[in-house]
């Protein structure tokens, strides 16, 4: 029996031995962080990213806290932190996606320069040349800048970002002027040739917006003025002139 008792104390002897060990060697050169790698940015620097992280070299990579780097790095409006992933025993690696200006929103005396996510990148007072498509009619309720817009209707910021995915997609961020929301049911878009196309509900966006690639459809409504290009049917586009 005592013998029993005696092995007992010498396996618990034993392990605490192993986790002492353990925690010394945790806190060793093993696990100090000596390589930062970061993937994902083609504009940003590495080094500017690594610094905006706050990460230092030689501080143990257990006492890591993702949630501060994110937080760190995503206060640059132009970068999104996609994972941060300790790679034991001594690199960090960070993968960022750089936000990319989609669209320009006006708003009082400003103009907000947004992604296709609707994240603010940037806040302007002036603008010298217009870039991106205008967003019209977007009822705005609170903005921060490398935040989300917030609109007074949640729905007009998911439709807008579902049109941005669709016009970039197919390459057709030359062709579109504007982007009128007032309705997010019944959206329109003003193309740089001026024609006014109307999209009706943000569904089967590729479907409708691939016609503005016809070549066929680009010769009907050459030299046309005044008038709606309906592509809200899919399936057909119809276009209706101005009944005067």
């Amino acid at each position: 029996m005592r013998d029993k008792k005696k092995k007992g104390y010498m396996f618990l002897i034993f392990i605490l031995l192993l986790a002492v060990t353990g925690v010394f060697y945790l806190g060793t050169e093993s696990f100090q962080i000596k390589k930062i790698t970061v993937i994902g940015n083609e504009i940003i620097d590495e080094k500017e990213i690594i610094k905006r992280s706050g990460i230092s070299f030689n501080q143990n990579i257990f006492k890591l806290d993702k949630e501060i780097v994110e937080e760190r790095i995503e206060s640059v409006p132009y970068l999104e932190v996609v994972s941060i992933r300790p790679n034991y025993p001594d690199e960090v690696v960070i993968t960022v996606h750089e936000r990319k200006a989609a669209a320009i929103i006006p708003y009082l005396n400003s103009y907000f320069i947004i992604d296709k996510d609707c994240y603010i990148m940037e806040i302007v007072n002036e603008i010298e040349e217009v870039l991106y498509p205008l967003v019209q009619d977007m009822e705005v309720r609170s903005f921060v800048v490398g935040k989300k817009l917030v609109a007074e209707e949640e729905y007009q910021v998911k439709v807008l970002s579902k049109i941005l995915e669709s016009i970039y997609q197919l390459e057709l961020e030359n062709q579109v002027s504007e982007i009128i929301i007032s309705n997010p049911d019944d959206v329109q878009l003003i193309l740089t040739d001026g024609i006014r196309t109307r999209i009706g509900q943000a569904i089967e966006m590729d479907k409708k917006l691939i016609w503005l690639k016809s070549e066929k459809l680009k010769e009907v409504c050459k030299g046309l003025t005044g008038g709606i290009l309906d592509l809200s049917a899919p399936s057909k586009p119809v276009f209706y002139p101005d009944e005067s």
